[in-house]
C-alpha cells in the first residue's frame, strides 16, 4: 500500500479515471430493457471494462504485472465495438464482412502477442489497428447517416453519440498508442503526462457513452 502514498495527483486521476465507467454501467442497468441491440453492446462492454480495469488497478497496487489485462482489454474492446457497428450497419454493409473482420482482428492480436509484443509490453500495435478500424466503422455510420436521411434529430439520436465517443476517444488517443512502449521505457514522467491526457479523454468517452445510453427512446424498437 506503500506505492498509494507516494502517488501524484495526476497518478490519482488516471488511476481512478476507470470508477467513471460506473455512469453508463448505472444508466445501461436501468434503462436495460429500452436498449437497441447495439447499444446494449455498449452496455456489456462498459460492465467488462470496468471489471477489467478493476482487476489491472488492484495487480498494480499489489505489485503484480498487469500488463497482460491490456492484451485482453483491446480484444474485448474491439469485438464489443465491433458488434455495435454489426447491428448499426446492418443493411449497409455485407453481413458477413464485420464479422470477419472481427475474426481477423483478435487472429492478429494473438499473433502480436506471441511473437511481437509480449506481456511485457503494451500492444500498440493492435491498438493502433483498433483505432483505424474503429474510426473507419464510425466514418461509415456517419456516411449512412447522410446517405439514408431517415434521423430528423441527430441531438435525440443515441448512435450517433456512440459514434462521437469512438471518433474522439479513438482519434485522440492514437497518439498514446503509437509512443505507448516507448515512454514506458525511456520516459516515466512524460508518460504520466500522456497517460494523464489519455485519462481526460477515457473519461470524456464514458460521459459520452452514459449521455447516448441516457437518451434511448421509450420504444426499444425505435432508430438506435
Amino acid at each position: 500500500m506503500e506505492v498509494l502514498l507516494k502517488l501524484t495527483p495526476q497518478q490519482w486521476a488516471i488511476l481512478d479515471a476507470f470508477l467513471v465507467t460506473l455512469i453508463p454501467i448505472a444508466i445501461g442497468f436501468f434503462r436495460y430493457n429500452q436498449l437497441s441491440i447495439a447499444l446494449r453492446s455498449v452496455f456489456w462492454f462498459c460492465v467488462t471494462g470496468f471489471c477489467l480495469d478493476a482487476i489491472g488497478r488492484v495487480f498494480w497496487v499489489l505489485s503484480i504485472p498487469n500488463l497482460f489485462l491490456g492484451h485482453l482489454s483491446t480484444i474485448v474492446e474491439f469485438v464489443f465495438f465491433a458488434n455495435v457497428y454489426r447491428f448499426a450497419l446492418r443493411g449497409f454493409v455485407k453481413p458477413a464482412l464485420i464479422p470477419a473482420i472481427i475474426g481477423l482482428f483478435t487472429l492478429l492480436a494473438i499473433i502480436n502477442t506471441i511473437f511481437l509484443q509480449s506481456f511485457k509490453f503494451n500492444n500498440s500495435n493492435i491498438k493502433i489497428i483498433e483505432a483505424v478500424l474503429l474510426i473507419a466503422f464510425a466514418l461509415v455510420f456517419f456516411y449512412k447517416l447522410v446517405h439514408e436521411l431517415v434521423v430528423s434529430r441527430l441531438e435525440k439520436y443515441p448512435m450517433f453519440w456512440v459514434n462521437c465517443a469512438v471518433i474522439i476517444y479513438f482519434s485522440s488517443n492514437l497518439f498514446v498508442f503509437i509512443y505507448s512502449n516507448y515512454l514506458l521505457l525511456y520516459s516515466k514522467q512524460l508518460g504520466i503526462q500522456i497517460w494523464f491526457i489519455h485519462s481526460l479523454f477515457f473519461i470524456l468517452f464514458h460521459i459520452i457513452l452514459a449521455f447516448s445510453l441516457w437518451i434511448v427512446p421509450r420504444n426499444p424498437n425505435s432508430h438506435g
